[in-house]
């Protein structure tokens, strides 16, 4: 039976770590649990630590633009706070019940990557705690700084298989005056052509969206700017998520085209998120999966199951990425006794 742990600080939570590792038992780590359909299926850990309890607003500091709060803080909560002072987290994928530190772990960058990066790139200083019970900093609350190890690119989109993220600065952004999302339908030819006029252009986009039938984009910034581009009228509301069972697939952005004629071709519902090249693509079963996974490494890309039942997580991650020797020397120095998440990662 599965043991359920909430710890209330940072120094218990590397305490339960410290125990796990000395008596050997595999650790599951949850957030929200909003992105728990992903990885390889299999049994539970012997210890579930859950990260809710840790949830103070440790600063938040307007005048330079900064957040610093505890990683199972609830996204919601921390973006109503930033836009109470005008200030947005734009790089995140916010989702209802989802924690600072799920989206971090699971490296989930939103639509707006396009202009406002990935989401990694908001994070200015890191507390994790390793496998065997440390905590370690990483930053600095006001400049980015990096020896050694850099933590924060290794801990975001680790899915907790480094350690436990605790704590972390955030850069945000200025409001915007102004939003809006436009959009056309047409054939496939002059969408992508808009995609590309898009993201080439003078306007800046936060995001370029192509999905069956349509392309959509939206702006943000003063609203003399958030004008309709050519070929384009109001929407007024964002492309609908592709639903569940979903692939996730990353290509070069100059690829992402191509991707999209396959997709398309095949009767595949999709969202390609141009400038970026990423792609969310929905997905019926294994053989979707595996049809997908062929395309994406026929562009020189990569895919793997974002979220969907165990069926489509027999092989969700394809096969092993470059740099695998690395990879473990890495887990062996954050989780030297192997018991974090290691069923999400096969060959972690």
């Amino acid at each position: 039976m599965t043991t359920v742990l909430t710890p209330s600080t940072a120094e218990e939570l590397a305490g339960m770590l410290r125990e796990a590792t000395a008596s050997g038992r595999r650790v599951d780590v949850v957030g929200g649990g909003t992105r728990s359909r992903a990885g390889r299926p299999g049994p539970p850990g012997d210890v579930e630590i859950r990260t809710g309890g840790l949830r103070r607003i440790v600063a938040h500091e307007p005048q330079d633009l900064t957040l610093t709060v505890e990683a199972g803080l609830p996204v919601t909560e921390a973006v109503a706070l930033t836009a109470g002072a005008g200030q947005d987290w734009p790089q995140a994928e916010v989702r209802d019940g989802s924690t600072i530190g799920g989206v971090l772990a699971t490296g989930a960058s939103g639509r707006r990557r396009l202009r406002s990066g990935a989401v990694r790139d908001s994070v200015l200083q890191i507390v994790i705690a390793t496998g065997d019970g440390r905590l370690v900093t990483a930053g600095g609350r006001t400049v980015k700084g990096v020896s050694g190890f850099d933590i924060p690119r290794l801990a975001v989109g680790s899915r907790g298989t480094l350690g436990v993220i605790t704590q972390v600065t955030l850069k945000l952004w200025p409001l915007p005056e102004a939003r809006g999302w436009f959009g056309a339908g047409g054939g496939l030819e002059e969408r992508l052509a808009l995609a590309r006029a898009a993201v080439t252009g003078a306007g800046r986009p936060t995001a370029v969206i192509l999905t069956p039938g349509r392309i959509d984009v939206e702006l943000a910034g003063p609203p003399d700017d958030v004008v309709p581009p050519p070929g384009m009228e109001p929407s007024g509301d964002p492309p609908a998520p592709v639903g569940t069972g979903v692939v996730e697939v990353g290509v070069p952005p100059p690829r992402l085209g191509d991707l999209s004629v396959l997709l398309e071709d095949e009767g595949f519902a999709y969202e390609a998120r141009f400038g970026v090249g990423t792609c969310l693509v929905a997905v019926d079963d294994a053989a979707g999966v595996a049809r997908v996974r062929s395309w994406a490494v026929g562009l020189g890309g990569h895919a793997g199951v974002l979220d969907g039942p165990d069926g489509l997580r027999e092989d969700p991650w394809g096969p092993p990425p470059p740099g695998l020797a690395l990879m473990r020397r890495l887990r062996d120095a954050f989780d030297p006794a192997g018991i974090l998440n290691g069923r999400l990662v096969p060959w972690a």
